[in-house]
Order: C-alpha cells, then structure tokens, then sequence
C-alpha cells in the first residue's frame, strides 16, 4: 500500500460500503423473492438489522426457535419482507 507506507490518506470506506451493499443484493431475491438493482438497494428505507447499534452482549437473539425447535426461514416470492 503506497499511502500507508508514504504516511498518505488512505480510506477504503467507499470500497466497504459497496461490498456491504452488493452483499446485501445478493440477500435480498434469496428472502423475498424479488429483483433488486444496485440503485435501489442504495436507496431502500429497508433497514437489514433493526437495533443492531443498541446490541450488547445481554441482547435477547433477534430471531428464536418456535415451540418446535424451528427457525424462521426466507420465504421468497411469499414474504415480500424479512422475517
């Protein structure tokens, strides 16, 4: 790395949110069944973790088995949301 071995400015924060976002591209058809472009995942009021930023270690699990033991599953093309 040039700018680190130069003392420069170096930021790759542009490159992690296009990574994060693309990741969540790939989420988003496997959950809900639908297409999604870059721009509108960009600018999508969906929030991918709800009070991820009020976490702590004594957090309940944001999802929990049924009285079965059982999870909750990606439904596409039936739950146009997450869970």
């Amino acid at each position: 790395m040039r700018q680190i071995r130069n003392d420069k400015p170096y930021n790759e924060a542009k490159r992690g949110v296009e990574a994060s976002i693309t990741s969540n591209m790939a989420e988003w058809p496997r959950h809900t069944g639908q297409e999604i472009t870059y721009d509108d995942a960009l600018n999508s009021e969906h929030e991918m973790a709800p009070g991820v930023d009020k976490l702590t270690m004594q957090s309940a699990a944001r999802w929990c088995a049924d009285k079965d033991g059982k999870y909750p599953v990606p439904m596409p093309g039936i739950k146009k949301t997450e869970y």
